[in-house]
């Protein structure tokens, strides 16, 4: 699977849930089985939402911010653009969608509990999940092994995120932690990640903050994961965050 994203699959009384379905069609489609009947998305990327269109009997829900980005049109064009580079087939496009919007708090969806949060940063649209029946903690673009906080958003909301989502490891002790990208970890792995993500992202602030050179990433070191983007993410994060303490 590119990027190792994945896709989270719930069955309960014979009821199955997606959780960002992708990315390719076969791949849905074999997560997919027999029928789903709900689909939850953490955000609105392309590699997120690109199977939806694939689960017509779905209902998916996802916060607003997310379906503004789907209803205007957003995310159906970063998934043709960005699908492009990978000759990835496109089906179902068209059936692209959000049934139901969801705030932060309590979530009953098909037979699933669960409480949302809000965990902006890498997007501004982005939730995460905790599942206390399936001692579960979904983080969707947090938390990753594979790769350094990309982070498009805002350093400062990634720093509160981090901060929400150390605090839910801690209280809660999930059995699973699943991040958007990579197998799901324990939760003294997930601590141990999110713990060196937000040492750099305060080191990404800090520069910002005292004024650094946006175009000086070498100044600000940076957790060391073997992603092929990390260098060139760096150097964006920091760029982001030292023109938007300037502004």
């Amino acid at each position: 699977m590119l990027w190792q994203t994945t896709t989270l699959e719930l069955h309960r009384d014979g009821e199955r849930l997606l959780i960002d379905p992708g990315i390719a069609p076969w791949e849905v489609e074999e997560a997919a089985g027999d029928g789903v009947g709900h689909v939850l998305l953490t955000h609105g990327d392309w590699d997120h939402v690109m199977g939806v269109g694939l689960l017509p009997d779905a209902q998916v829900v996802s916060s607003e911010q997310t379906a503004r980005r789907i209803a205007s049109g957003e995310a159906e064009q970063s998934v043709r653009k960005e699908s492009a580079v990978f000759c990835l087939q496109l089906e179902g496009l068209e059936r692209l969608r959000v049934d139901r919007t969801v705030a932060p708090g309590e979530l009953t969806i098909g037979r699933w509990q669960a409480v949302v949060h809000a965990a902006p940063g890498h997007t501004d649209d982005g939730i995460a999940s905790w599942w206390p029946e399936e001692r579960l903690l979904v983080a969707g673009d947090y938390l990753g092994r594979l790769e350094i906080p990309f982070i498009y958003e805002s350093a400062w909301d990634y720093r509160r995120t981090l901060t929400m989502l150390l605090e839910l490891i801690a209280q809660q002790r999930p059995d699973h932690v699943v991040p958007g990208h990579g197998r799901p970890h324990d939760a003294d792995t997930a601590r141990r990640i999110g713990e060196a993500d937000l040492t750099y992202v305060e080191a990404v602030i800090a520069h910002a903050e005292s004024g650094g050179d946006p175009d000086a990433p070498g100044e600000v070191a940076y957790p060391d994961r073997g992603g092929t983007d990390d260098a060139k993410e760096h150097a964006d994060n920091v760029r982001r965050a030292c023109l938007a303490a300037r502004a």
